[in-house]
């Protein structure tokens, strides 16, 4: 999955929770400064952004809220790259 595509998704689940606007700057901010921009995102790519981007909820949602939205995204990406 493109990082872009990924990012699409990311902001699909969490806009309900953030806004879409927090979380689409979010999300691509966050690719930025891991270096994930522009290529493909692999495993262990997204686990690390999503571990970025999850103690980033923190703040907002708390630990257990967070976690669960998380869990969320990571299902979407799933979903979203199993698809042909």
């Amino acid at each position: 999955m493109l990082t872009s595509e990924a990012v699409q998704v990311m902001v699909k689940v969490l806009a309900p929770y953030v806004g879409d606007t927090m979380a689409r700057s979010a999300a691509e901010a966050h690719c930025r400064k891991l270096g994930f921009a522009g290529g493909p995102l692999g495993p262990e790519q997204r686990d690390v952004l999503l571990v970025k981007i999850g103690s980033g909820l923190n703040i907002f949602l708390g630990r257990d809220k967070s976690a669960a939205v998380i869990a969320e995204v990571r299902r979407a990406l799933d979903d979203a790259g199993a698809r042909p």
